[in-house]
């Protein structure tokens, strides 16, 4: 099997170590607690649970959420776990529901199609990797859970990317300079905001050779009760070694795959939250 790794697959920096065991300790303590609730929990349930005062606990999920392991729902003002915390959960079933239905459906279309799968999601200015199948065919796609996507070069960077409102995608996009991995990827911003309205209308993305040479990648919503794009399920083969694999073929699946994470998490079909 030949591997192509990601040009952009480094992962994330790590913390430095607390300086304290006891910080520590209640950091720990936090994650857990914030892992047994399905809707995260807010900063003065914590204190109350620990009998911490709010101002100290406070300071702990800040931490926590600079680096990464938990994460602010500005709907509910609750936090729950955040990229690294999924990361490193990715192999456990229990990490999160929708982690696991979405590993289960990627191993499935590993196994029946040799397509190599990926979940992403927005944190911040960036994209992350949650989760990855590889297949077991003629070349695999070397990434790792955690570890950074570009957004304009990819099936699921763009499904992320039409989740969003013009004004924000633009902010997005101008914090860098947009790379062209392949002669093939899309640099130019307005080219780039304009397809995304066909993504939006669709609910599928796909990618010829944008961010690996001869590499194809299809990518779909995954969307949350509300109907809010939650993340994006993607897979990626290549271009030449099997016919009955293309484009068309392979978006079905794919679509299929990503609505049935979503119906996991109690989206039901027109239940979608438009962008403007």
């Amino acid at each position: 099997m030949k591997t192509l790794k990601s040009p952009h697959s480094r992962g994330l920096s790590e913390p430095k170590p607390s300086a304290g065991s006891q910080s520590l300790e209640r950091g720990l303590d936090i994650l857990a607690m914030i892992d047994s609730e399905d809707g995260g929990l807010g900063v003065r349930e914590i204190a109350r649970r620990m009998t911490l005062s709010p101002t100290i606990v406070q300071r702990l999920v800040t931490s926590l959420s600079n680096r990464g392991y938990v994460e602010k729902n500005q709907d509910t003002s609750r936090y729950v776990l955040g990229y690294k915390a999924l990361a490193m959960g990715g192999n456990r079933a229990n990490a999160m529901d929708y982690i696991a239905t979405a590993k289960r459906e990627l191993e499935q279309l590993s196994k029946q199609h040799r397509l190599n799968g990926f979940v992403a999601a927005l944190r911040g200015f960036r994209a992350i990797y949650l989760l990855a199948v590889q297949a077991d065919g003629p070349i695999s796609i070397n990434v790792k859970p955690g570890s950074e996507m570009p957004l304009h070069s990819t099936g699921a960077g763009k499904v992320l990317l039409a989740s969003l409102a013009e004004d924000d995608v633009r902010k997005l996009l101008s914090t860098n300079k947009l790379k062209a991995f392949t002669p093939h990827t899309i640099t130019d911003v307005d080219r780039l905001v304009a397809s995304l309205a066909k993504i939006r209308r669709t609910d599928i993305a796909t990618v010829s050779e944008e961010n690996i040479p001869g590499v194809l990648s299809v990518a779909a919503p995954i969307r949350d009760k509300a109907g809010h794009v939650i993340a994006a399920l993607s897979v990626a083969f290549p271009k030449y070694v099997d016919a009955s694999r293309t484009l068309q073929t392979v978006a079905p699946l794919v679509a299929a795959a990503a609505q049935r994470v979503s119906q996991a998490l109690g989206w039901q079909p027109g239940n979608t939250k438009l962008v403007k």
